[in-house]
């Protein structure tokens, strides 16, 4: 790391201690019971803030029984969609800025993609059992919850433990022993989220009932893929002490599309998941201590070339929440190991070559909020995250009998014990001007650096190979890059009223590349088709020169309430465009592969990393309106989130004349006309919900319209998608300490192609292996949807 950045990050750390030692000596706090006697939220709560969102506990319930990945949990959420992954692995999306470009944490630590196909993404380390509470940030993020990202913030935080009464809230008291201000108390129960409440009707235990025992044990089945899971959290507490367990275990089969039923290979999965959390709070102070583990000994993709043969994790982070006279505190460090092997499952190919990647996150994150008067509010925050990797693969061909004869003398070592350091400082103030008018405004600075070991080819002996000459070019370079990343936030909030907000905002946010995208040193097919977290079938290759993402975000929201106390209804709209410089994009090389040697077999084409200018621009909205509510007929009402989002290449020409596969290309469309699709947009699309609530009984009928996706990266031979429509119902009943979940998805069983499904690849190569030179272009096809699916699910609480 050079002198000047290692000093910009020794002050950065001293300015923060400085600021906390400096401060006044912790201070004996009275208690606040958060129980029977605590201070009630208003039945209809002003607006707080317009551009976010939350997936309370009661959506991850209802999503519960039919999800199985965790980023599924987000796709009703405005402007969020999911990339297709495999069963427990979606890439979230929001805006049409994905994967590494947003910011990704799940209980304040960040993890990041061990795998050069990404199939270990952030949120496939959490099941939604282990879920809390999820805050999503699709419009202008501030920068304490943001940096080394360009897009938007998804928040994830664990179940919390529930403690014994009197549960002991944090509280912040203002100078001179004042409350806060409400700028401060974003809710009832202050700046620090609540410690949940036990269960009514919870099991007792001890002398004096002093132990409290509180959890839930479930039990699910999906039938389109025979799938079935269960999932289970123990809490046991007295008033200071807490010990939680969440555990979640499921298997799939592969599932099968609409219409006449065919199976999507390389859908199956297993995975399970277990947590403990070691809690203690007292007078305002809170600790965890939490370890987690979790194993996936397989699980499919059918958008890339190999599956997931095995990822066993290991995780630990200690947590801290505190209330002082001056403000709160919150910091968190963390470990986080990784163990990723991919391979072929048999519904892909009957033998088998490891490719595997070794992983380890660390870091720490220390933040502060500091009111001053009853007008502001400061946050000074510091973190550093550590990522190492090793990704090789060894020379095991002992499987592949055609492969045997051929040199192979060494494994190949794709990143040599690669490196990727971050620590970044930031500084916000909010202020409410008025009772009407407050701002925001936010600087940080993220320090990037990174580096790695000389790759080495299978056979490194072999001067007439290209990937031998690539790898010899790649080691004769320095590896070592540091970038000084600068963000900025400025945002302004209007109410007029308590039932209206209007919020418009600017940010300028930057990305530095990942190890793959920097240091992948093949050249030459098939080596680059095994770096692809895309799902689009080419080949990549890295470049050393990559400059990091800056994107300009500006974004509009309005968002209104009933506040009658009816509740009667509420809307929300938002549109926003976003400008990126240094956008990282694959660039053609001119050479193309087939992945199998049949007649009119499909081209892929070989991509290199390089720098583009970026735009992407439209409009999310969302509402709900009361149709009718009786004490006979109970509560009827109407729910609806619209999404669109445009974004192109403005550096690469849109290629009209390019037929997906067949590596030709009018070579004037690349140069003329500009604005090549940008992969992986989700088409405008709509969820319309009726749902009636009455007692325990909750039924509900949800329709999802998709428009066609015909603006496509061409570049990348993207397929476009028609439209389609899905209708699903639902319904639920919960009485006493039971819930029984039923439900079907795709009711009409409809064949419809994922605009997110990528290729699919699984299919692809099974039938060219299986029908050879009669295979051709009958087997190129999108990942298909899932068709009609029955589902049940049954929770039991105590």
């Amino acid at each position: 790391m050079p002198p000047t950045a290692l000093m910009r990050g020794v002050s950065a750390c001293a300015i923060i201690l400085a600021s906390v030692a400096t401060a006044k000596a912790q201070v004996s706090l009275p208690q606040i019971v958060v129980g029977a006697s605590q201070p009630q939220a208003p039945s209809t709560p002003p607006l707080d803030k317009a551009g976010e969102t939350d997936v309370s506990q009661k959506e991850i319930v209802e999503e519960k029984p039919p999800v199985t990945d965790t980023a599924k949990l987000l796709e009703r959420e405005p402007g969020v969609s999911v990339q297709t992954g495999g069963g427990v692995s979606g890439l979230p999306a929001i805006r049409g800025l994905a994967d590494d470009r947003l910011k990704i944490l799940v209980g304040g630590v960040q993890t990041t993609s061990t795998c050069a196909n990404h199939m270990n993404s952030p949120l496939s380390y959490t099941d939604p059992n282990t879920i809390g509470r999820v805050e999503v940030v699709t419009a202008v993020s501030s920068v304490s919850k943001g940096g080394d990202s360009i897009g938007g913030s998804i928040l994830v935080t664990p179940r919390s433990p529930v403690f014994a009464t009197p549960v002991v809230a944090p509280a912040v008291i203002g100078p001179g022993g004042a409350p806060v201000s409400p700028i401060v108390a974003a809710s009832p129960y202050g700046p620090v989220p609540y410690l949940p409440l036990p269960v009514p009707g919870s099991l007792r235990f001890g002398p004096n009932n002093e132990v409290l025992a509180t959890g839930a044990i479930s039990a699910f089945f999906r039938g389109n893929n025979n799938g079935v899971g269960v999932s289970a959290n123990i809490n046991m507490a007295n008033d200071h002490w807490s010990l939680l367990y969440n555990g979640s275990w499921q298997r799939a089969t592969d599932y099968h599309a609409g219409g006449n039923g065919d199976k999507v290979l390389s859908t199956s999965f297993i995975s399970e998941n277990h947590a403990v959390t070691l809690g203690y709070q007292n007078e305002g102070h809170l600790f965890t201590f939490r370890g987690a583990y979790q194993n996936i000994p397989y699980q499919g993709f059918p958008n890339q070339r190999m599956d997931m043969t095995r990822n066993r994790s290991y995780s630990l982070d200690a947590g801290y929440k505190g209330a002082y006279e001056w403000g709160t505190v919150e910091a968190r460090a963390y470990w986080h190991q990784v163990f990723h092997k991919m391979g072929f499952l048999e519904d892909r190919f009957y033998l088998n070559h490891p490719m595997i990647a070794l992983g380890r996150d660390f870091g720490y994150s220390v933040k502060t909020e500091i009111p001053y008067g009853d007008q502001d509010i400061f946050r000074i925050g510091n973190e550093f995250h550590g990522y190492r990797l090793q990704d090789y693969w060894p020379n095991d061909f002992t499987n592949f009998p055609n492969f045997a004869a051929m040199p192979r003398q060494f494994a190949q070592i794709n990143i040599n014990g690669g490196q990727r350091n971050r620590i970044g400082t930031y500084a916000e103030w909010e202020r409410r001007w008025t009772p009407q008018w407050s701002s925001l405004i936010g600087l940080r600075n993220d320090i990037v650096w990174m580096d790695t070991g000389p790759g080495r080819s299978y056979t490194p002996f072999a001067f007439n190979n290209l990937n031998v000459r690539a790898v010899n070019l790649f080691n004769a370079q320095s590896h070592a890059r540091t970038d000084v990343n600068f963000d900025m936030t400025a945002l302004a909030r209007y109410e007029p009223t308590p039932g209206s907000l209007y919020e418009f905002g600017y940010s300028r946010k930057t990305r530095s590349p990942n190890l793959y995208e920097r240091y992948i040193w093949p050249v030459f097919s098939p080596f680059t088709a095994m770096f692809n977290w895309f799902g689009d079938g080419n080949g990549y290759t890295g470049n050393l020169n990559l400059k990091p993402e800056v994107a300009h975000n500006i974004a509009f929201t309005g968002a209104w309430r009933d506040m009658s106390g009816a509740n009667n209804w509420e809307a929300r709209i938002s549109p926003f465009y976003t400008f990126v410089e240094n956008y990282i994009d694959g660039a053609r090389t001119g050479g193309t592969f087939n992945q199998f040697p049949v007649a009119n077999s499909y081209i892929f084409q070989i991509m290199q990393f390089r720098n583009f200018r970026a735009e992407l621009y439209g409009v999310d909205a969302s509402g709900r309106i009361k149709l009718h509510e009786s004490p006979e007929y109970g509560r009827l009402q109407a729910l609806g989130v619209v999404s669109f989002v445009y974004g192109r290449n403005l550096d690469i020409g849109n290629p009209q004349y390019c037929l997906p596969g067949n590596g030709l290309c009018s070579v004037a469309s690349f140069l003329i006309k500009k604005g090549d699709g940008l992969w992986n947009i989700m088409p405008a699309n709509a969820r319309i919900t009726l749902e009636h609530q009455l007692g325990g009984l909750t039924m509900a009928a949800e329709t999802q319209l998709v428009a066609p996706k015909d603006h496509v990266s061409a570049n990348k031979g993207e397929f476009t998608t028609p439209a389609y429509a899905l209708l699903n119902l639902r319904a639920a009943y919960e009485w006493s300490n039971m819930r029984i979940d039923l439900g079907v998805d795709n009711i009409t069983n409809a064949l419809y192609s994922l605009p997110l499904g990528g290729f699919d690849l699984s299919n692809y190569s099974w039938n060219a292996r299986l029908f050879g030179q009669t295979a051709g272009l009958a087997s190129v096809r999108q990942v298909p949807g899932m068709g009609r699916n029955f589902y049940a699910g049954l929770t039991v609480k105590f």
